[in-house]
């Protein structure tokens, strides 16, 4: 007998055939879908606990998100304004030197059901930007407990901040700040003691990769990277391999321009089938081939790119044709783009038809392939999730087509693609948990987790200094921007 009955749907199910099946049930036990089938059939042969009425709704395998940052929830277009460097900058000292653990909590709450609510399962998560509070353990596991707990399945990305180093933190008890300089040294230490106390935990929705900011960084503003870039480029690299290694875990990073080929050339060691490259921007007909023989994956952030801070195009097509798994990531919450999923198959496929000037590329079944398999495959786990077949895992959601801006379904694939939003989402299942039910979070009070990240966010404007960042620029009202 299964657990949960998810009835009567337009089921999307992403398997090797892509089949879209009408009036048909989902059958999940435990954590597993158990079956496949007719509406009416399912009905009288699982006399499920509880059924979820899927009628005039599709449901589809959850959605992938390939860069999630946990830290921009609770400053949501604070600073929205400043270049990119300065942005950044901003961000690590509020992260680094003004928050506590309550504030991760806090964050990781609002973070967490932002993206279930928008029908994303799974993200690859970072901490602030990338290793920002990697100096004391307990960050990493107040957002694991807290991303365990709620229900969204996450690869947390455990990595260094930016050198150089020692860099400081500040830590705060009872309202009272005390600074540390921490050392490279003490960050990767940090990295292993989890690693290997999650190895004890099988079973947890939540597990863990290593990444970094940048490998072959190629911001040559900063004198302070420039000055000791070789050496800790290397230096990065060989402890991130070393734990990859005694870990077997993958790895995430962001990637530009010549970095791909700088990687290999350098013989950095950290191309190949378990890792993936965020925004790939500029890149070379070269890079493009050393990811495809490398088994390289991409994640694709449309929303981002020639949008805020990285100009440039991610060739997309060209990776696809190229045979590399590319993906999608908001690259969210902030400073000016929220976590839907949704909304970036849209962008991607209108920046590559306006490069283009073609109507045919990227067609709204590999953008939705990207969203759920794909992003899957990337991650590795494709084999247990990403589409809705009998003996994988049970991640996913309902979209309620029943509005105007989705009708008619005659084409249901198309509709979801070009027309909805996570605003549509009605229901989600992690790992055969329902965890939101008709747009209601099941598994945290969301009304406490709203009303405690407006007092935890005054109370962070307040400590890290953040007024000046949020006054209205004067070039706000009345002007075109240019």
């Amino acid at each position: 007998m299964a657990d949960l009955l998810i009835h009567n749907g337009i089921v999307i199910t992403m398997d090797p055939r892509r089949r879209v099946l009408d009036g048909t049930s989902v059958a999940i036990a435990d954590n597993r879908i158990v079956e496949v089938g007719p509406a009416p059939e399912m009905r009288s042969r699982h006399a499920a606990a509880t059924v979820i009425d899927a009628t005039r709704k599709a449901v589809l395998p959850g959605l992938v998100d390939l860069h999630a940052h946990m830290g921009g929830a609770l400053v949501k277009t604070i600073g929205e304004s400043l270049s990119g460097t300065r942005w950044r900058n901003m961000l690590e000292f509020v992260f680094s030197r003004a928050t506590d653990l309550e504030w991760w909590r806090v964050e990781t709450r609002l973070n967490a059901i932002e993206r279930l609510k928008f029908g994303v399962t799974c993200g690859y998560v970072k901490l602030g930007g990338n290793g920002t509070r990697s100096d004391d353990v307990r960050f990493t596991q107040v957002v694991a407990e807290e991303l365990e707990r709620i229900g969204l399945r996450s690869r947390i990305g455990l990595a260094p901040a930016r050198p150089p180093w020692p860099r400081p933190y500040s830590y705060w008890e009872n309202g009272e700040r005390t600074d540390r300089l921490v050392t490279f040294e003490e960050v990767m230490d940090n990295c292993d003691r989890i690693l290997a106390q999650h190895k004890a935990k099988p079973g947890k929705i939540v597990d863990y990769g290593m990444a970094l900011s940048r490998v072959g960084n190629r911001n040559v503003h900063d004198p302070v990277w420039s000055a000791g870039r070789e050496k800790w480029i290397r230096r990065q690299a060989e402890a991130v391999r070393d734990l990859m290694r005694r870990h077997d875990v993958g790895f995430w990073t962001h990637m530009y321009g010549n970095a791909v080929e700088y990687a290999q050339d350098e013989k950095l060691d950290l191309l190949g089938p378990r890792t993936i490259l965020s925004h790939c921007t500029d890149l070379s007909d070269r890079a493009i081939a050393i990811m495809a023989e490398t088994g390289t994956h991409a994640a694709h952030h449309p929303r981002v790119a020639r949008l805020y801070v990285y100009p440039g195009r991610c060739p997309v097509p060209e990776l696809i044709d190229a045979g590399v798994t590319v993906g999608l990531g908001a690259d969210g919450p902030p400073p000016n783009r929220n976590c839907d999923i949704f909304l970036d198959m849209k962008a991607a496929m209108r920046q590559q038809r306006i490069h283009f000037k073609s109507a045919d590329v990227m067609p709204p079944g590999k953008l939705l392939e990207m969203a759920t398999i794909d992003g899957y495959k990337a991650l590795g786990l494709d084999h247990e999730l990403g589409s809705i077949e009998a003996g994988k895992k049970a991640d996913l959601i309902t979209v309620d087509l029943f509005q105007p801006h989705l009708y008619p379904i005659a084409m249901p694939v198309h509709r979801i693609v070009y027309e909805a939003t996570g605003h549509d989402v009605r229901d989600v299942i992690v790992d055969g948990r329902i965890v939101m039910r008709d747009r209601k979070v099941q598994t945290v009070d969301e009304t406490e987790v709203l009303e405690s990240s407006d007092e935890m966010s005054r109370r962070i404007i307040e400590r890290a200094g953040l007024a000046p960042f949020m006054t209205i620029p004067n070039r706000f009202w009345g002007v075109s921007g240019l």
